[in-house]
């Protein structure tokens, strides 16, 4: 975008703004639009919907053209967004619909679909948690584990995190007296304690959530053709000890992350690359980098010390 029309848009209020860029997203992705649609998906009147495809004109003049006989307009070759829509956020914008579905239903393109979400917490507990994180409080809970069953908690959240299969929610649990993990699905009875906090749980002194690790994911070597994975995985080329342009994605990631990452992507973070390539499309260049993470255990390939044992990890299964 350029700089002109994006210093005009500041100027306006964010509602007018979201009408401009639902104009801007539709040309872009599904190559046209009608004046109705803009209207219909906003709650908006007639004369509402003709001053905002009259403003994005004056911004953008080049980008629309209004064919009469339908009443639609139409992305023209000369298109050039006047909001940036990156990747991640047009897959999810074209499943589920845009905006934010709070206060209107989203309509979704019909033609772009997500994975199923099997796994997501019950609405009261991500609300107490929440409150707990933004109030700065604890809270008193039931953990289910697969280990122990059921017990009392009383942990000191303060973030709460996808590992991309289901959410977690990280922070001090009194009961081991350490920063932990907890799965939000088995959390039951959940309220609120009123405890004084101690400066010792506080997110501040967590130090695997404060500490950045970088990755080396390059493609498995088992592969005889790496390029199509460095494609799946936006590549770049790097020199190596041997002088040879090799693709590798530099990912930095929070300590405490870094083990559900690799175990999500199932990356071989062995050191020699042992686990199988038609089952690991990518290898740790870099693994020695998870001996300062304690959830190195979930890597998979990954051993921690010579008889291949795994350390105590602080997750709560």
């Amino acid at each position: 975008m350029s700089a002109e029309p994006e210093l005009k848009l500041n100027h306006y209020a964010y509602a007018q703004r979201e009408r401009l860029a639902y104009i801007d997203f539709v040309l872009q992705y599904q190559g046209s639009i009608a004046r109705g649609e803009l209207m219909e998906h906003f709650g908006t009147a007639v004369a509402s919907g003709t001053r905002d495809f009259t403003l994005y004109r004056e911004l953008a003049p080049d980008n629309l053209a209004l064919r009469h006989e339908n009443k639609r307009y139409y992305r023209t070759d000369h298109f050039k967004p006047l909001f940036h829509h990156d990747s991640h956020t047009a897959l999810n914008t074209l499943a589920h619909g845009f905006g934010d579905g709070m206060t209107s239903p989203r309509a979704v393109s019909g033609f772009c679909e997500d994975t199923p979400d099997l796994i997501a917490p019950p609405r009261d507990t991500l609300a107490t948690l929440s409150r707990a994180i933004s109030q700065g409080q604890a809270v008193k809970l039931i953990y289910i584990s697969l280990s122990s069953g059921g017990s009392q908690r009383v942990i000191v959240p303060h973030s709460i995190v996808n590992n991309g299969q289901r959410w977690h929610v990280r922070g001090y649990c009194r009961k081991h007296s350490q920063f932990r993990d907890f799965v939000c699905t088995r959390i039951t009875d959940i309220r609120i304690d009123h405890t004084e906090i101690a400066p010792a749980e506080l997110q501040a002194a967590d130090t695997e959530w404060n500490q950045q690790l970088t990755l080396e994911l390059v493609p498995h070597p088992g592969h005889d053709f790496p390029e199509a994975i460095a494609l799946d995985f936006n590549m770049s080329l790097a020199d190596t000890s041997t002088q040879k342009k090799q693709p590798i994605r530099r990912l930095t990631i929070r300590a405490a992350r870094a083990g559900y990452l690799l175990r999500h992507w199932n990356v071989d973070c062995s050191s020699d690359h042992r686990l199988p390539a038609d089952e690991c499309h990518l290898w740790l260049r870099n693994h020695e980098i998870l001996k300062q993470c304690s959830n190195a255990v979930l890597a998979p390939g990954y051993a921690t010390d010579r008889r291949g044992s795994p350390m105590n990890t602080k997750v709560s299964r």
